[in-house]
């Protein structure tokens, strides 16, 4: 399915039933997205969304926004006049080693698969405004999205 939500038409067959902890509920897609979070900044920026027909797509999603976060960070890591002490070049290489972690990519679709959210994280030191150094939090996440099973 493309993010766009072009091909949700025959979600309805697709729909699937999750384990007991979620009894009555079945999963209607997975919504994955990317944010941003500073509490000392005082804001949190939403970068991306999309929504996905099945664990794989919405983890391979995460997968290429990791990468694509990855590549911005190291970009701006190399601009001493833009960040301080290289805390999103920490970011970044975090990103990056998840990147490369198939085994645990596995492990993330069977658990978003069993109805599980999944996520990323890392934390670092980003420059505001060029001339104040705070803590950000970024986090990439996908979680199923339920819905009411049908009557029978």
């Amino acid at each position: 399915m493309s993010p766009d939500g072009a091909g949700s038409v025959g979600r309805e067959r697709r729909a699937r039933e999750l384990p007991s902890t979620t009894a009555g509920r079945v999963v209607d897609g997975y919504w994955a997205e990317a944010k941003v979070r500073s509490p000392e900044a005082g804001g949190e920026w939403y970068l991306a969304g999309a929504w996905w027909d099945s664990p794989e797509e919405a983890v391979g999603w995460l997968h290429d926004q990791a990468e694509r976060l990855a590549s911005v960070l190291e970009a701006t890591a190399d601009c001493p006049e833009a960040v301080s002490g290289g805390g999103v070049g920490t970011v970044a290489a975090v990103f990056r080693e998840w990147t490369t972690d198939a085994r645990f990519r596995s492990v993330q679709c069977a658990a978003l698969a069993d109805g599980q959210p999944v996520s990323a994280n890392a934390r670092g030191t980003d420059r505001i405004c060029g001339s104040v150094d705070v803590e950000v939090f970024y986090s990439l996440s996908a979680r199923p999205v339920l819905r009411p099973a049908p009557c029978r």
